[in-house]
């Protein structure tokens, strides 16, 4: 072959194949088979069969889905049981048939219940699927969230979730709210059929559930929510009205023509209040009764047993258990006990007493027998008749009388005891403050007296220390003038022996006058020689001042002593003239 047209072969395949290519993926692949799913919605797809049909498929029987193979290809021709969620998915047309089907969705306090269109039948018996593959309504329920739920396999039934409540004991239940069972209640469950998972029988559990929030079927499971703890029944006792609103009395005939006026009126009670009832005499008695009654957990299940209604009506147990068994009990108890005692009886503290204990025992017995629990009972007032009250009442009185006109005379003693007390306290008072007085006045004399002695003493002793210290004094000045004397006389000898002494030691008295006289001359005393030359008065006069100075000097000093013999110490002895001579000129 031509290489050239070999080339052209080879440009002419190339060129194909890229229409093709480009046509599949562009055209074919993106455009045709391309679909966007949303989110919240998915889709449902339906097989057709393959294209192009180059082998037989057959049609999934009615009633089923499609079979998938282990590589997830369908098998049959029909609903494939799958669904493609949100996002880009390439889907071909010719094999295939889809539907966008919004997700299913449930909100907080929802549930949601799926019952399956496709699988296998259910058990002779059983009427909810426990496992996938059944048909049916299915067991487990959906809780709130987002799913994707193929509308052609299931049904799904949106409930609240206190759907499955017959009982609800009272609580409201808000749109939204997931709490079933709220504190101070318990949930008593009741299985409509037998779970196949937990072997759980049907009918009512014993095993209640605690407050908190359940996602239960209620297909499968109904609950009676039954409050728990104690409750209070109170029957009291009213009287009848007039037709102008106020109580109704009827008349008290006196006893016999000397009886005293009746104490008051009784009204008119109504027999069908509170409780009522003939005493062992024959007279109507009356009484205000109040009970504390409960049921615990372990009770609530045989409670709903034995009061709890077929039907689906709501209803409140503690009301039909209040109205059928503990206003019942009580006035039935109530009513046999009282019959066994006389009217008087009744108001005797002893056998009022005994009643009450034993009303009490028999209804807790009762209410015991039929699992309920009593905390207690108590028959609050007992109304007796006028006729059988007022004797015993006037009894009372006078009794009660003579106890106040004897504790009136022990009180009239008591006060006279109380006077004479008081007048022997003054009497005593006045005594004490008599004596006191005495006392006080002696002591106080005595007192004064010792005053006056110690200040007489004190001052016979101050003169005393006084004369002393004259003598004391006058010898001090005694001796310190004969010490001045003594020191005036030794000073005097010490000065005149010191001159004395200078005049021994300058050789005489007219030496010690020269010493005197050179000594006070002034000290700026200056005595001026001038020499005119030989030949001259003044040049014999050299050396005079020399010769001059010399001789003072030598008649200044004893014969025998030298100037350094002077006391030098002493301020009052001045130096010979010699000493200073150098001083001078």
């Amino acid at each position: 072959m031509n290489p050239r047209t070999l080339q052209r072969l080879i440009g002419v395949a190339v060129t194909l194949t890229a229409l093709f290519v480009g046509g599949y993926l562009i055209a074919w692949k993106w455009v045709v088979c391309r679909v966007e799913v949303p989110p919240g919605e998915s889709l449902l797809l339906t097989y057709r069969g393959p294209f192009p049909p180059l082998r037989s498929v057959p049609t999934a029987p009615r009633g089923t889905l499609v079979e998938l193979d282990q590589r997830g290809r369908p098998q049959q021709v029909g609903i494939l049981q799958n669904m493609l969620g949100p996002g880009r998915h390439f889907i071909n047309p010719l094999e295939y048939k889809y539907e966008r089907i919004k997700d299913t969705l449930v909100k907080p306090g929802e549930i949601g219940v799926l019952t399956a269109k496709f699988g296998e039948q259910l058990p002779q018996g059983q009427y909810l699927a426990d496992r996938e593959g059944q048909r049916g309504i299915q067991r487990k329920v959906l809780t709130p969230g987002r799913y994707r739920i193929n509308s052609y396999a299931y049904d799904t039934e949106i409930l609240p979730v206190n759907a499955c409540v017959k009982t609800n004991g009272g609580v409201q239940h808000q749109a939204g709210d997931a709490l079933l069972i709220p504190a101070g209640y318990v949930g008593v469950v009741t299985n409509r059929s037998e779970d196949l998972r937990t072997s759980a029988r049907r009918g009512t559990l014993d095993d209640v559930l605690q407050p908190g929030i359940y996602y239960l079927n209620p297909y499968a499971t109904q609950i009676d929510i039954l409050s728990i703890g104690y409750n209070e029944t109170t029957l009291s006792v009213e009287a009848e009205v007039g037709p102008d609103g106020k109580p109704l009395y009827k008349a008290i005939e006196p006893v016999g023509v000397d009886s005293a006026a009746p104490l008051g009126r009784d009204p008119v009670y109504r027999k069908d209040k509170g409780i009522w009832f003939l005493s062992r005499d024959g007279f109507d008695i009356f009484l205000d009764f109040t009970t504390i009654w409960g049921i615990l957990p372990d009770q609530a299940p045989d409670v709903i047993r034995r009061f709890g209604k077929s039907s689906e009506e709501e209803q409140n147990v503690l009301k039909v258990v209040e109205e059928q068994v503990v206003l019942p009990d009580i006035g039935s108890i109530c009513r046999i006990n009282g019959s066994r005692h006389g009217a008087v009886d009744l108001l005797i503290g002893d056998s009022r007493e005994a009643f009450q204990t034993d009303t009490s025992e028999e209804l807790e017995a009762s209410l015991k027998q039929k699992n309920m629990t009593l905390l207690f009972g108590l028959p609050r007032q007992i109304y007796v008749p006028a006729e059988v009250r007022e004797p015993i009442q006037r009894s009372k009185i006078a009794t009660e009388v003579k106890l106040t006109n004897e504790q009136k005379q022990l009180t009239a003693e008591a006060e006279g005891d109380l006077l004479e007390a008081k007048a022997k306290v003054t009497l005593e008072e006045r005594r004490v403050a008599a004596e006191t007085e005495k006392l006080f006045a002696s002591a106080l004399a005595e007192g004064e007296k010792q005053a006056r002695q110690i200040e007489a003493e004190t001052e016979k002793l101050v003169a005393e220390l006084d004369a002393q210290t004259a003598a004391i004094q006058a010898d001090i000045t005694t001796t310190i003038g004969e010490a001045e004397a003594e020191k005036v006389e030794l000073t005097n000898a010490a000065q005149a022996e010191r001159y004395q002494r200078y005049v021994e030691t300058l050789g005489g008295p007219e030496a010690y006058n020269r010493y005197l006289f050179a000594e006070n001359l002034p000290d700026d005393l200056r005595l001026g020689i001038f020499h005119a030359g030989p030949g001259t008065f003044w040049t014999d006069l050299r050396g005079f001042e020399q010769a001059l100075l010399g001789k003072l000097a030598s008649d200044s000093i004893a014969p025998g002593s030298s100037p350094d013999d002077l006391p030098a110490s002493s301020p009052s002895v001045p130096r010979p003239a010699s000493v200073r001579s150098s001083d001078r000129r």
